[in-house]
């Protein structure tokens, strides 16, 4: 654990002077010390202050208590009871169409922390009695002390139940110029200082207007209000060098700096507060540590990182386009149909296609739903389907759920109904009773029985929070952990199958909360507008996507092409090419037809249109092994797929509030265009040289001048840096799904890649190295290489076919590549006949 010490109050003198206190003599006790390894923490008892040092350099500092009677919540830390207050609703809170309204709290005060007292250190924690200024104690707390050479964890736990309150609130300084990126799924912004931010799980809303989150203005269930979210995460990475998880399962503010510039409070609905501060070297291994501590998911399997393709309408028109897929040398692993359980076009289009709310294959629309998953698989698709929680009044499954008591209930014991999504009487599942949820998996698992490879888990926002539970939790307090139960049910599932069967499977979500991170297989973006706007179209998607992998969700996607129209305007031809060509480079791209599926554009709208999906998803797929060896990555260290430009570029700044750019694994930087009409936009990169992905044209970035990168309507501005090596499989894979007949799968091509290699200025040295699954390792070396004459691989000569700036040439077998004597590629692993394609692109080419 590295140097462990601690010092009191009567400590000696070469202690006090270490940590800046007096002489014993005077009346201010020193603070109280413990240090481990590099982390040092700091308690004072009057007035009561927390801080945190790393190497003797503070990096976390709380603020003071209450010295000067002032009161109020803006102190170390403070308690009161309240509750909100709205007319005509039970708890102060409506629930209406999944997004809630809370009524102002009572106006109570805040009991402060002042002092803290029976300060007690040990080797590596710290426990105190905190007492307001009266000199009442008002709680117990202690902090917790884990440090190693690189950082560590601090734990920092207020337990004020002894003052009867439901609130707790914990106080810390604003550095300047300091920046807090995370807290989940938000699509206004990357770094948050300057909010208050309210983090509850609800609908997201429908073109989520930038209005305060405190108002309640016009249709405000169905909009939304600026950080109204599906995943609200209380994480949130620093740019001090530090990671923050606050653990509770409560509603929880985070005031970022907003009330008062220099100070930030976070505050949960509850009678105690844990806050876990994560050190580390670089922001990405800050985030390593925090999602070290809250669980990260397993690698989802291969198929999930290949194209996905949405097919609707019934039995024979998802044959149809699986088939029309192949034949148009599309490469699709994933056929997803949504309205497998039933679908209809009866208000004639004014409500778009409207699934139906059953829980059983639909016999009508698919009769013979089992034959057609079996002619998916043989061609080479996995197939998912869809499911959520509720159980609607007309539901397949309605009167077998209300008869078991398997729904949530009003507290007369009556089953809970509200207006649901088809604006009928709807019910949700009750999560917390295990006869409930083992109904709903026997349920859920005829459709894997049928042929289905997992399913869309779709919502488990919507639950009241004056529901009467079976578990007896408070609907309040459990509200944000029922969307944790649903993925865990669905992962559980999925598990409990694969274990039974051997076959791969996965379901992907758009709901959770802290502690859904281990479970969540693939996390998607919710239902975004069509069309380009900020706040829920297919702008919002790169700051949400961004949040999400700094919370600890690496496997993220994006419905190409929105999916709500309502408000809005069908997806036209420009907003389906650009969102395909985000989505090609997102670590899911999924289609999906949208709510006004007759009227969206789509791949089959016309020819260039197939043709523009064909091209982009061939090169999604080609990405597969290096998007595999990233998610690797991801379960080693927690570093997303889709990631912020700091776990890579810790220095420049810019990459702490970027919400137009984003990185996809660690050296593919996407900026995709955004604004309707645009054929260019501004990209600004950190310093140095970079290449465009496929054309290897340089540009030099000194990380603070934009530059216009030119963009038709068919492209994506997308670059990689200095020395970047790629692994691509060959373009002929049609799937990564074992298929008959001519499609070609993954393992049919086995071990043979392409290998793309970038110019590289630096010296010689090995500068970019990857590693897939079965110790499949790449490397490539520093140094410029003007030309290839005299190229040898295993000391062979070989000849490249230059092509625009590319050189390429066919070889066999691991090996290595050298050009006049100097080695520049090394491909280690796999059998002796596997075939790779060198692609180099020339310096000046």
């Amino acid at each position: 654990m590295g140097d462990t010490g601690l010092c009191t109050g009567l400590c000696a003198a070469v202690c006090l002077s270490a940590v800046g206190g007096t002489a014993c003599g005077d009346n201010a006790r020193p603070p109280v010390v413990v240090v481990q390894g590099e982390l040092e923490v700091r308690v004072t008892e009057s007035p009561a202050e927390i801080r945190v040092l790393r190497d003797g350099r503070p990096i976390w500092t709380s603020l003071r208590g209450d010295d000067d009677g002032r009161g109020g919540a803006a102190h170390l830390g403070a308690t009161r009871a309240t509750r909100p207050v709205l007319a005509g609703y039970e708890g102060g809170v409506q629930m209406s169409f999944g997004s809630f309204r809370f009524g102002a709290d009572e106006d109570t005060p805040w009991s402060a922390i002042s002092s803290l007292r029976q300060v007690e250190p040990s080797p590596d924690r710290i426990d105190f009695v905190a007492h307001d200024r009266a000199g009442e104690p008002i709680g117990r707390g202690q902090v917790l002390v884990s440090g190693a050479a690189g950082g560590g964890e601090v734990v920092i736990e207020l337990d004020m139940s002894a003052a009867g309150g439901n609130r707790t609130s914990l106080g810390f300084a604003c550095a300047d110029g300091e920046h807090f990126m995370g807290l989940g799924g938000q699509s206004w912004a990357v770094d948050h200082r300057g909010q208050t931010v309210p983090l509850w799980v609800q609908e997201d809303g429908i073109g989520k207007p930038d209005t305060p989150d405190d108002v309640y203005e016009g249709i405000w269930a169905l909009h939304g209000r600026r950080h109204s979210t599906h995943t609200p995460m209380p994480m949130m990475l620093s740019s001090r060098g530090w990671a923050l998880a606050v653990d509770t399962p409560t509603r929880s503010i985070f005031d970022l700096c907003d009330t008062d510039p220099d100070q930030a409070r976070l505050e949960v609905w509850q009678d105690r507060l844990a806050l876990h501060l994560f050190v580390g070297t670089t922001p990405a291994d800050a985030v390593a540590r925090m999602t070290a501590w809250v669980g990260r998911p397993a690698v989802p399997p291969t198929f999930a990182f290949a194209p996905w393709l949405d097919a609707i309408y019934g039995e024979a028109n998802v044959r149809r386009v699986a088939d029309t897929l192949r034949a148009a040398d599309i490469p699709v692993s994933v056929i997803w149909t949504e309205d497998w359980r039933g679908g209809n076009d009866k208000s004639g289009g004014a409500s778009g296609y409207v699934l139906e709310e059953d829980w059983r294959v639909d016999r009508t629309l698919y009769p013979e739903f089992e034959q057609l998953a079996d002619h998916l698989h043989q061609t080479g698709f996995k197939f998912l389907t869809y499911a959520n929680t509720f159980i609607d009044s007309e539901s397949d499954v309605f009167a077998e759920a209300i008869q078991l008591g398997h729904t949530i209930q009003r507290s007369d014991g009556s089953p809970y109904l509200f207006t649901g999504v088809k604006f009928r009487d709807s019910s949700m599942l009750d999560l917390t009773s295990p006869a409930a949820v083992a109904w709903a998996k026997a349920v859920y698992t005829e459709a894997i029985a049928a042929g289905s490879d997992g399913w869309m888990a779709d919502f488990a926002e919507w639950l009241p929070t004056d529901a009467r539970l079976a578990s007896g939790a408070d609907a309040l307090e459990y509200h944000n952990v029922y969307a944790v139960d649903w993925v865990r049910l669905n992962w559980e599932l999925m598990r409990d199958a694969e274990d039974a069967d051997g076959v791969e499977r996965l379901f992907f979500a758009r709901a959770g909360h802290l502690g859904s991170q281990r479970y969540m297989h693939v996390l998607w973006a919710g239902d975004q507008q069509t069309d380009f706007s900020e706040g829920d179209g297919m702008r919002s998607v790169i700051p949400m996507g961004i949040g999400l992998g700094v919370t600890g969700f690496p496997y993220f996607g994006h419905d190409i092409a929105g999916y709500m129209s309502q408000t809005t305007v069908p997806t036209s031809k420009e907003l389906w090419f650009r969102w395909v060509t985000f989505g090609a480079l997102s670590p899911v791209m999924r289609t999906h037809h949208g709510r006004s599926a007759r009227m969206n554009w789509n791949w089959e709208s016309d020819s260039e249109s197939t043709a523009h999906l064909r091209r982009w998803a061939k090169l999604h797929m080609q990405l597969v092994p290096y998007q595999r060896a990233m998610a690797d990555q991801a379960a080693q260290t927690g570093a997303p797929l889709f990631r912020p430009f700091v776990f890579d570029w810790p220095t420049w700044e810019p990459g702490w509030s970027v919400v137009d750019q984003y990185v996809l694994g660690d050296r593919i930087a996407v900026a995709p265009v955004i604004e309707e009409g645009a054929v260019a936009r501004s990209v600004l990169l950190p310093p140095g040289t970079w290449y465009e992905l496929l054309d290897a044209r340089p540009i030099t970035s000194d990380g603070t001048t934009p530059f216009a990168a030119t963009a038709p309507m068919s492209e994506i501005p997308v670059f990689v840096p200095d020395c970047t090596l790629l692994v691509a499989y060959p373009p002929e894979v049609d799937t990564v799904v074992a298929a008959t007949g001519s499609t070609v799968d993954a393992d049919e091509i086995a071990a043979d890649r392409e290998v793309w290699v970038y110019p590289c200025g630096e010296a010689p040295g090995w500068m970019s190295m990857l590693t897939e699954p079965g110790n499949l390792s790449y490397a490539r070396s520093g140094g410029t290489v003007a030309g290839l004459s005299g190229a040898t691989w295993n000391d062979l000569p070989i000849t490249f076919t230059m092509t625009g700036s590319w050189a390429t040439a066919a070889v066999v077998g691991p090996g290595s590549l050298r050009v006049g004597g100097t080695e520049l590629v090394r491909a280690d692993g796999g059998p002796a006949d596997r075939r790779l394609t060198l692609r180099i692109a020339l310096a000046g080419g």
